[in-house]
């Protein structure tokens, strides 16, 4: 396949969910710049995605900075001119527990990485988008931003990004500027690994198609909403997850 012309900005593309998307997209010749906190799992993941059929650009960047947000642009716009699309999927976690025991450093950082981040992206790509008219924004929610899963600040901010996509995608549309999300439900990457296959197994039996996904059934549906054959679509919120979020109250009768 030839080159697209296409370059997209995408965050947390050193590993995961972000790696899987930038190989879609990469494969599919959009350049792609990758940004994320930690500068050798950039190149690493960099290195391992090479293509002839597009370039990579690794630039460190923590988005709950937003003059470093600032930075990945300006670097992206430097080497290649424009940026087409954005995807804002850089995010972090808790543990799970009460709220009575979240350490509030790491609260501060889950709202400022999970929602901060992502508002400061969208903010200075819109503006770069509305300059070219044209653009699409494409975040990565959660299945938690949903349904009721342990863990206080996760969920809100998650569902808070639903709501952002929305909204947003209203603001943006004349542009034309659009606006979607992807909630995820269980992906294996590198944290999942870790479970051994008994953890895995016990967990998928609650999923309705007792299946997980791979970063790269991700970063397939986010090729198909950034591209033109989805140019109608916006403020749409897509899960991907199995079933999780049409799961309900079944698991109580243990269908």
């Amino acid at each position: 396949m030839a080159r697209s012309n296409k370059v997209a900005v995408i965050t947390g593309g050193g590993s995961g969910i972000g790696k899987g998307i930038a190989k879609v997209f990469t494969q599919n010749g959009i350049d792609v710049a990758i940004a994320g906190r930690n500068l050798k799992k950039l190149e690493k993941a960099a290195a391992e995605l090479k293509s002839s059929k597009a370039e990579i650009l690794c630039v460190q960047t923590d988005i709950a900075v937003q003059a470093q947000v600032e930075r990945l642009f300006d670097k992206a716009l430097e080497k290649f001119g424009k940026v087409d699309i954005l995807v804002n999927n850089a995010g972090i976690t808790e543990p799970m527990g009460s709220i009575t025991d979240i350490d509030m450093k790491l609260a501060e950082d889950i709202i400022n990485i999970d929602f901060m981040g992502a508002f400061y992206c969208a903010r200075r790509a819109a503006k770069e988008m509305k300059a070219q008219k044209s653009g699409n924004i494409l975040n990565i929610g959660a299945t938690e931003g949903l349904v009721s899963l342990p863990g206080t600040l996760y969920g809100a901010m998650k569902a808070a990004i639903s709501q952002f996509t929305i909204v947003l995608s209203r603001e943006l549309a004349a542009v034309p500027i659009r606006v979607n999300c992807i909630r995820p439900g269980v992906v294996i990457t590198e944290k999942t690994q870790g479970l051994s296959a008994g953890d895995l197994e016990a967990f998928l039996k609650n999923v309705p198609m007792h299946k997980a996904l791979y970063p790269e059934d991700i970063g397939k549906l986010a090729y198909y909403l950034v591209s033109d054959d989805a140019r109608y679509i916006t403020g749409a919120i897509v899960s991907a997850d199995a079933g999780v979020s049409a799961d309900g109250g079944w698991f109580a009768f243990g269908l």
